[in-house]
């Protein structure tokens, strides 16, 4: 089932230059997305089509079979979750059990039922036991986790992450993809949309779209982008680390081209 539907869709700021042209790709159920694209390829401006913020100029999207309509829209927003850049920027309440109760208080969830969503969703992002302190004493990546557990409490059948780890170190950038990791093995139907500029980690997704000046550049899995690497080069992203590291291999003469991830480069290797 397509959760999402993106059929040449265009975008522009000023009525002039278009930031996104022609834009089409689709998402099936419970399938990890990431878009890429160096600055200005129009990831953000995407993510924000995809929560209704944007009206398209051209093209169309549909979420959960529902085009993005007046009538449609607080359907739509009701069942997708956005983590976002900046973890400081997300927080409301004086604790972290304050912050996830949030958005169920929202929702008008009985308080006798609410409790036992906080626990499960701050279990679920290894963050239960600090539900009592205050977001200021936590790390970025401990302030993320807690803003997905927010999210989580919600049951959305979408999540985008926004560049969610653009402002995390390489510690809480773990934290966040073993958070997802986990989310997934909890919750096959859950579908993910990772908007990023990190090629590493949108290689832990199933499928890639990458963006350039607006249009799709490619779209691929990460094996088949693999094999693509000089070109991403060419638009402005970094090499992943694999592709360095068989390019180096190969120079001294070890041929692991075929090897997909790390761990069966290893194997090979040993």
């Amino acid at each position: 089932m397509k959760i999402v539907e993106i059929e040449n869709l265009t975008y522009s700021y000023d009525g002039k230059k278009n930031v996104l042209k022609n834009v089409s790709f689709s998402i099936e159920s419970g399938k990890y997305i990431s878009v890429i694209g160096h600055n200005g390829s129009g990831k953000s401006t995407l993510a924000r089509l995809l929560i209704g913020l944007l009206r398209p100029k051209g093209g169309s999207i549909k979420a959960f079979g529902m085009e993005y309509t007046k009538e449609n829209i607080l359907k739509i927003r009701s069942r997708i979750g956005i983590v976002f850049q900046n973890p400081d920027n997300q927080f409301i309440g004086s604790t972290v059990q304050d912050d996830i109760a949030f958005g169920l208080e929202n929702r008008c969830v009985p308080q006798d039922k609410m409790q036992g969503i906080i626990d499960e969703v701050s279990t679920m992002v290894d963050m239960k036991e600090y539900l009592t302190k205050e977001p200021e004493t936590l790390s970025g990546g401990q302030k993320q986790r807690v803003a997905i557990a927010g999210v989580l409490a919600l049951s959305p059948d979408l999540i985008i992450f926004d560049e969610a780890t653009a402002m995390l170190d390489p510690k809480g950038k773990r934290e966040i993809n073993e958070t997802i990791a986990k989310m997934r093995k909890n919750n096959p139907e859950l579908t993910l949309i990772s908007i990023t500029h990190d090629i590493e980690e949108a290689f832990n997704s199933d499928e890639i779209v990458v963006l350039s000046k607006g249009e799709v550049f490619d779209i691929g899995t990460p094996a088949e982008l693999l094999n693509k690497a000089q070109e991403l080069t060419s638009i402005g992203l970094d090499q992943p680390f694999l592709y360095k590291l068989k390019q180096s291999l190969k120079s001294k003469g070890i041929d692991v081209s075929d090897a997909a991830n790390i761990e069966e480069l290893v194997n090979k290797l040993c």
